[in-house]
């Protein structure tokens, strides 16, 4: 006896099969996406199990009418017990003078900056703002008197407006000046939405250079008395850099800076200039002096002019 199946029964048997693995596909996905979820879980309690770096202040010592003079004491410093990043690091700022730190990736320029913000304490040696160490002093204060300046800039969801000021008040007279000495009046006057503009995710994207010039502006609205440029004109086309410059020297104005830079044409103008290397000051003084001297520096100045005049003649 023979027997025969309809096309409506096979359309059937098939949709069925396909129902009936429907769960399991979709149990192997929420399986997936629970597995992502716990690493990720993980990852946020480690980060709220990491222990603080910086102990507590007691009785914090208060400086009005900071003045802005820095100074590194034979300061030793190292991640880890098996090796040093700094090593006897001593260099005073004068107030209102500019200080620049070159030398090669790993060599501890970034870790200056890390332990002058209290991220860390040293191992030996102290460090003083205006004779005061800044283990005597309330972390969140001493950041707030430091204006940071880094190469990836973090964008905030919101207006441009917004993430000039983050939540600080500020009459429009102010807001108009702090946008013509960072450079970004003209590229507010161009967009349709002027500072109301939205920016970030959901919003209009800002090139590597409007962002670094964003960041300026961040810094004249808060006005600290200490400026820290690390890495400030990488990464950007010549024109950029040249409006970066202006907003630079505006910023600078009347402030205790210290600039991080590969790039050495960006530090010429500085007070003095210091060499590290593996973790030890090679060479100090200003741009004229170490060149004249012919050392480590003067080999960095003319390989990157080399490299330099290589890509013009590419070009």
């Amino acid at each position: 006896m023979k027997s025969y199946m309809t096309i409506g029964v096979l359309t059937a048997f098939i949709s069925y099969m396909r129902l009936f693995f429907q769960p399991i596909r979709e149990f192997s996905q929420k399986y997936t996406v629970v597995q992502s979820a716990m690493a990720s879980a993980e990852r946020i309690f480690q980060l709220l199990d990491e222990k603080d770096y910086v102990p507590p202040v007691v009785d914090p010592v208060e400086i009005r009418g900071i003045r802005g003079h820095i100074e590194f004491r034979d300061v030793v410093f190292a991640y880890d017990a098996e090796r040093q990043v700094l090593r006897n690091i001593s260099f005073e700022v004068e107030p209102g003078h500019t200080l620049a730190i070159v030398g090669a990736t790993g060599s501890g320029k970034t870790t200056i900056i890390n332990l002058l913000e209290r991220f860390y304490d040293p191992q030996h040696g102290s460090i003083f703002l205006d004779g005061v160490d800044l283990r005597k002093l309330e972390p969140h204060w001493l950041r707030e008197q430091v204006g940071l300046v880094m190469q990836d800039i973090f964008i905030v969801p919101g207006s441009i407006r917004e993430n000039i000021l983050l939540e600080r008040e500020l009459p429009e007279s102010d807001i108009d000046r702090i946008l013509q000495l960072s450079q970004l009046k003209n590229l507010v006057k161009s967009l349709p939405g002027g500072l109301d503009t939205r920016i970030g995710e959901g919003g209009m994207d800002l090139s590597a250079g409007q962002k670094q010039l964003l960041a300026f502006a961040r810094v004249l609205a808060r006005d600290p008395k200490i400026l820290v440029l690390d890495e400030a004109t990488s990464n950007v086309d010549s024109e950029t850099e040249m409006l970066i410059e202006q907003a630079i020297s505006a910023v600078m104005a009347n402030r205790t800076s210290i600039i991080i830079a590969h790039r050495l044409s960006t530090i010429r103008r500085a007070d003095q200039i210091i060499l590290i290397d593996h973790g030890r000051i090679a060479e100090r003084g200003s741009h004229e002096d170490l060149m004249e001297k012919e050392g480590l520096y003067h080999h960095l100045q003319m390989l990157q002019n080399g490299i330099i005049l290589v890509r013009e003649q590419a070009y």
